[in-house]
């Protein structure tokens, strides 16, 4: 006879009641120390959420780094301010962890029972952080703490550090200037240590497949609207189990990886891009409050004193107001309707001083274009420029801000003429940067350009 287990264990749960999970703990460390007696085992100090007991098995995770297997140890004993206990529960507590010495532990590692929700270790490493280096260290972090914490750890103590300080910095000079000696000298250390991951998230556009531009507007007194420098924003990778509670069920964002490559070198160079093409003036690590500039992170190109022809086409304000604009998704509120003005407009004042590079094929040898790809004189032998259909006119001529999106979707031996719109829309729309996600691209036509530049004028 074939029994209905789903029904058999139904009717257990009725008789016998459902059995309850087991509660979860967790404990940040704050401070730690070898054992007198045993120098594998490590007593560690910091604040228990729930209740741990002695024999529990725990644990240990370090917040700032992805393992796939987790490592796993024993609680030999338990000491609160009042003495030695078998149970702690919400209190600060001394626990004998076994061969603790050898799992490499230090402060904001979060020891924890395995069903303990992620929001709960999160919380636990953000508390130990901030008991460990802000209350008790003052920001200060040993040679030690400085080897030991990852960039993502230092930019959460910043990120505590300024929440407590921020206010009285307001009131008074000395503190606004201690300050900003704890930014630099902790930047210093997230500079540093940022460059050397394996990885990184980066947080997108849905609506532009792009990194999407963090960007604040606000209105003043007198009804005029400034919009702040865009910022990218970059997750740890440890952080990406974390992000639907960082970024709630907003479905204007993606998450992508960008792989640091053998070299070190991938984060670096996909910063640097972001400054030189996208118009993006500096990232936020972690969170709002870690904020660094362009120029404090990488080595931007200078081309002073060049000559003209020589320096490669970019127009970071064109992509920087396109961007922020098509983010936007549907204009279904006043204030996106408002703010898609105020993109668009500053968007088209770009185009009217702006040069693009439109992908050219030579039917023949030009040394010209074999010792610059790039250039504003036609060619003295036959060329084709890239087209398709046209909006308003016969054909639209594609062009592209910049040689990174050009080769990418034409290839390393392309070769560009410099154009600007108002020499080509006499003859054909243009669209700018076709070939990736639609919303990404823009299409202008000779009507609507004149349109605007009435208004913009």
């Amino acid at each position: 006879m074939i029994r209905n287990r789903r029904s058999e264990m139904g009717l257990f749960d009725f008789l016998f009641g459902k059995k309850k999970p087991d509660p979860s703990f967790t404990l940040g460390v704050v401070n730690f120390f070898k054992g007198d007696d045993n120098p594998s085992d490590l007593m560690v100090v910091g604040f228990v959420k729930g209740s741990i007991k002695v024999g529990d098995e725990i644990v240990v995770t370090k917040m700032s780094c992805v393992t796939e297997t987790p490592v796993k140890t024993t609680v030999l004993s338990l000491e609160v301010p009042e003495g030695e206990v078998q149970e702690a529960t919400e209190t600060i507590v001394m626990a004998r962890v076994q061969d603790g010495a050898k799992l490499d532990i230090y402060k904001g590692t979060v020891l924890h029972s395995e069903n303990a929700p992620d929001v709960e270790l999160y919380n636990a490493y953000t508390v130990a952080l901030g008991i460990a280096f802000v209350d008790e260290q003052e920001g200060k972090l040993t040679k030690e703490d400085c080897e030991k914490l990852a960039a993502s750890d230092i930019s959460e103590i910043w990120q505590l550090y300024y929440r407590v300080h921020a206010e009285e910095a307001k009131r008074f000079e000395a503190k606004q200037v201690l300050l900003k000696y704890k930014r630099r000298e902790l930047y210093k250390l997230i500079r540093e240590k940022l460059f050397l991951v394996d990885d990184i998230y980066v947080v997108y556009s849905v609506e532009t497949d792009e990194p999407y531009l963090f960007s604040h507007a606000s209105e003043d007194e007198k009804g005029s609207l400034s919009v702040t420098m865009p910022m990218a924003q970059l997750i740890p990778s440890s952080y990406i189990h974390n992000l639907k509670e960082m970024f709630g069920k907003n479905e204007n964002f993606d998450f992508k990886r960008i792989d640091n490559g053998p070299d070190k070198d991938g984060i670096r160079n996909f910063i640097r891009d972001l400054f030189i093409y996208d118009g993006i003036r500096g990232i936020q690590y972690c969170g709002e409050k870690t904020t660094i500039l362009a120029e404090q992170l990488v080595d931007l190109p200078r081309y002073k004193g060049m000559d003209e022809k020589e320096i490669p086409v970019t127009n970071p304000n064109v992509i920087k107001w396109l961007y922020l604009a098509r983010q936007l998704g549907k204009l279904n509120t006043k204030d996106k309707k408002t703010l898609s003005q105020v993109y668009l407009y500053q968007f088209y004042e770009a185009l009217k001083t702006a040069k693009f590079i439109a992908p050219m094929r030579l039917h023949g040898y030009d040394q010209l274009l074999e010792d610059n790809p790039q250039t504003e004189i036609e060619p003295n032998i036959p060329f084709d420029l890239a087209m398709q259909t046209g909006k308003t006119k016969e054909l639209t001529l594609q062009v592209y801000t910049d040689w990174k999106r050009l080769r990418k979707h034409r290839g390393e031996d392309c070769k560009g003429l410099i154009v600007t719109l108002d020499e080509q829309l006499e003859y054909y729309d243009v669209v700018i940067n076709p070939g990736g996600h639609p919303m990404a691209a823009a299409t202008i036509t000779e009507e609507l350009y004149n349109e605007v530049k009435k208004k913009t004028v």
